[in-house]
């Protein structure tokens, strides 16, 4: 067992903030990723995907915007209480509307690690 307590703040390649997570590299994990991320006010991540995993989130607070598809043309909005599925290979952005209020959610993947692709041409 290994307790994980919260971390400072890293900026994570694809745009967002972490902090603390469960993953290979922290805690030697071999087939789960889970960590805290936030989404600054205004901030918008950069188009991705994560290549070899599924994704689930828990929307803790805030409010976000995620665009999907193609052309990234699909739309919806994560509340609160919100979980949300993200199959592999799906590139996605996450946009927080708000001003001032930062975005914060718990992610968990069956892969140990950070597992994101980016993909300039998609924005």
């Amino acid at each position: 067992m290994k307790l994980v307590k919260p971390q400072p703040d890293r900026f994570l390649p694809r745009g967002v903030v972490g902090g603390a997570e469960v993953s290979a590299a922290s805690v030697g994990a071999t087939s789960i990723y889970m960590s805290v991320i936030r989404v600054e006010p205004g901030a918008r991540s950069r188009p991705h995907y994560h290549a070899q995993c599924e994704s689930a989130c828990y929307m803790l607070s805030g409010e976000m915007v995620v665009s999907w598809g193609d052309g990234l043309e699909e739309q919806l909005t994560v509340r609160p209480g919100d979980m949300l599925f993200v199959p592999p290979h799906e590139t996605h952005v996450l946009y927080n509307p708000h001003p001032s209020a930062p975005a914060e959610y718990v992610v968990a993947r069956n892969a140990a690690t950070e597992d994101s692709v980016e993909v300039p041409w998609a924005g």
